[in-house]
């Protein structure tokens, strides 16, 4: 079922704090409506006791949960409304503390900095963005179901984790090129190279997820309520964006990652062989001078 019709559904129905499920008083009148519940209820009952095998999960007119699957629906209420608020608040601090020191202290002179200052800010702009849906759902803020929100919160979201994905390629890059061509390290890793990258990834991040614009929107149902939802009509579209989506935001960019710490590790480990069997030689032939200088001088006798 899509999330759209969940939240009709949702509003067809309440619950109590003994997970006892039951037609909305306001929809009651509606004979249509009732009878499109019930016919829900009894299907979902059937399929919940074949799957899960709860034997006390009934349908008397209403829906009655086992007793363990309200404390489940507790304890995610309590994750959404306490957890999810505070890892981002978290975060929120963290990358703000993050920025300022990649930036204005002396780590500002290295070219990865600035990777890792433009990752902070993209954990930031979607942390941000993560909060204002969460207002939007738990304290009923006007923050996210609201025209113009709504396509800039989808927007805002998108290009940071697309940012996120890329920068951290672009970091990995810059490790792979100082442990494989460490010589050419100093005139292909340059501050001014890095602010560059960011640049274009920033630029081609917010252009190419410039169609949020028009496939997401305001959808509103026949009782009043506005959802922030993907429009209808682009569907066949999304369905193709979101396949691209998927290569350029997750197979491309893993595929990098992986291959390129790969090869970093085994540059490493053939370095440390190599440096124990330097190590190991230098130190026999300390050994073997110290061995010769504190022999006695041998004196010749006539």
């Amino acid at each position: 079922m899509r999330s759209i019709e969940w939240k009709i559904f949702l509003n067809i129905i309440k619950s109590d704090k003994s997970g006892l499920f039951k037609l909305n008083e306001t929809f009651e009148d509606n004979e249509q409506l009732k009878l499109l519940a019930e016919d829900f209820f009894k299907n979902f009952t059937n399929h919940f006791k074949q799957t899960h095998g709860f034997d006390d999960f009934t349908f008397n007119g209403t829906l009655q949960y086992p007793e363990e699957e309200c404390r489940y629906h507790g304890v995610i209420e309590i994750i959404s409304k306490y957890y999810l608020p505070s890892i981002i608040i978290v975060g929120i601090i963290g990358n703000i503390l993050s920025c300022i020191v990649f930036l204005t202290t002396h780590l500002k002179m290295r070219s990865s900095s600035y990777y890792l200052a433009a990752l902070a800010c993209a954990d930031l702009g979607f942390l941000i963005a993560l909060l204002m849906v969460w207002l939007s759902g738990t304290l009923n803020l006007p923050t996210f179901d609201v025209n113009g929100f709504c396509q800039l919160i989808v927007y805002l979201s998108s290009v940071c984790a697309f940012l996120s994905v890329w920068l951290i390629v672009a970091f990995t890059v810059e490790r792979f090129i100082a442990v494989q061509y460490p010589l050419h390290r100093p005139h292909m890793c340059t501050v001014a190279r890095a602010k560059a990258i960011v640049g274009y990834l920033t630029i081609f991040a917010m252009v190419a997820h410039s169609y949020v614009f028009v496939t997401s929107g305001i959808v509103e149902m026949n009782d009043g309520l506005q959802f922030c939802e993907m429009m209808m009509a682009h569907q066949n579209t999304m369905r193709i964006i979101n396949i691209v989506d998927t290569f350029l935001s997750l197979v491309i960019p893993l595929v990098l990652i992986v291959s390129m710490n790969i090869m970093i590790g085994v540059n490493l480990f053939r370095f440390s062989q190599r440096f124990k069997r330097h190590d190991g030689g230098n130190i026999c032939s300390h050994g073997s001078d110290i061995t010769l200088k504190t022999l006695p001088p041998v004196s010749s006798s006539c």
